[in-house]
């Protein structure tokens, strides 16, 4: 009888060793997925800024502290060569999540004239888990355009001004500039700062109030296959 209380007792205790050491279940793959990547591009004289938005839950629900990586695939293609093979750089980077907000920026300021970029981005969890990666993105690079030519303001009374340019005929680098442009007119003044976009003319009216400073400055943006390069702005001229 002893000898089967202490076989007895030996059962239960190898029970509740092995029960009090079982380890937690892990979560699904699938639920530790992180959730809601996305990018989109601005375009700036220098080149291509990426604003990325880190996810910050899994497709489980679950709070995201960190990430082991944010992989950027570029893929560079030459428009004026026949039968030119594309160019793939994949880029890594380790940001960080935190609690000021999930906005990590990117500037790709290394991009040819005549050339077509195609972007898309994942992100590496650890070594299981990772994310897919996004729809690409694709622009069209070309030389900015120069300042516009022979900004100038004229007033029409004490409320009302004519400010007046040219169309560049050169890119930023002294190319012959070939394609549609358009403008962008910015106004400066106590009310704060106005934009205005200015198609197929090179001439601008604008009312302001008698004895009030008020400074403008103008860019010129080049459509190129449908991408919108803006060039550098002029300095500004003021009136009052």
């Amino acid at each position: 009888m002893k000898k089967l209380e202490k076989i007895l007792f030996l059962l239960i205790s190898v029970f509740l060793i092995f029960s009090c050491g079982k380890k937690t279940e892990p979560f699904p793959i699938k639920e530790s997925i992180p959730k809601g990547l996305s990018f989109e591009i601005n375009l700036n004289p220098q080149g291509a800024e990426l604003l990325i938005s880190l996810p910050t839950k899994t497709e489980g629900g679950y709070s995201l502290n960190k990430i082991k990586a944010l992989i950027i695939e570029k893929i560079e293609l030459p428009l004026d060569i026949p039968k030119a093979k594309k160019k793939k750089k994949t880029i890594k980077l380790s940001p960080k999540l935190h609690s000021a907000g999930n906005l990590f920026i990117y500037n790709d300021y290394e991009l040819k004239h005549r050339h077509q970029y195609t972007y898309r981005i994942k992100v590496i969890k650890d070594f299981l888990v990772e994310t897919p990666f996004t729809e690409p993105i694709t622009i069209f690079w070309h030389n900015p355009p120069s300042f516009p030519q022979k900004f100038q303001i004229k007033l029409l009374g004490e409320d009302a001004l004519l400010i007046t340019w040219e169309r560049p005929k050169e890119d930023i680098y002294g190319l012959y500039l070939e394609g549609e442009v358009f403008y962008q007119l910015e106004k400066v003044s106590k009310e704060g700062i106005k934009l205005v976009k200015i198609k197929n003319k090179e001439e601008y009216f604008d009312k302001i109030k008698s004895g009030e400073k008020v400074c403008y400055n103008i860019r010129a943006i080049l459509n190129f296959r449908g991408t919108f390069i803006p060039g550098p702005k002029t300095p500004d001229k003021c009136v009052e």
